[in-house]
């Protein structure tokens, strides 16, 4: 199987974020967000092939034991991650730039649920799971390094959740 037939994730593009990193002639003070969140993407691409592989290898809909379900459900958090981590960059408010960010999250540990519910009823293997675990764990890592780079300056956060 080749992963990258099934990662139709499309690749980082610079371009998209050219404007923003030369604001106002401050592109000191987007860059580091844009960098950080290039590599957060990079790095949930190769994780998303890995899950679209994992979640491939389960029965479709003539199951009996509902592993379909499971699968959708791995596809719904997976598909929602890169999305947030792009609205995350597009915008400039720091309260939105964390809800994004607790999106990523939450869906990470929604698909992680799925991932290890089909391993404990059998349909997958435990080390595919490893595999996705580590993958997760370098993703994480790159997450923490880009929440850092938002910037509060004076938001306000009517729900009063991010501040």
């Amino acid at each position: 199987m080749d992963l990258e037939q099934l990662n139709f994730l499309p690749e980082w593009d610079e371009n998209r974020f050219i404007k923003k990193m030369n604001r106002h002639g401050e592109a000191w003070k987007n860059a580091p967000g844009i960098l950080a969140a290039r590599d957060v993407y990079k790095q949930w691409r190769e994780l998303f092939g890995l899950v679209i592989a994992f979640a491939e290898n389960l029965e479709d809909e003539k199951d009996e034991n509902n592993q379909s379900t499971t699968k959708s459900l791995i596809y719904q958090n997976a598909l929602i991650i890169a999305p947030k981590i792009i609205s995350a960059v597009s915008v400039d408010t720091y309260t939105m730039k964390m809800e994004n960010a607790a999106m990523v999250r939450y869906n990470c540990r929604q698909m992680m649920e799925q991932i290890n519910f089909a391993v404990l009823m059998g349909w997958s293997e435990e080390d595919y799971k490893r595999v996705i675990e580590d993958s997760l764990e370098q993703f994480k890592t790159l997450v923490s390094i880009w929440v850092a780079t938002f910037r509060k300056e004076g938001d306000e956060d009517n729900w009063g959740i991010f501040l």
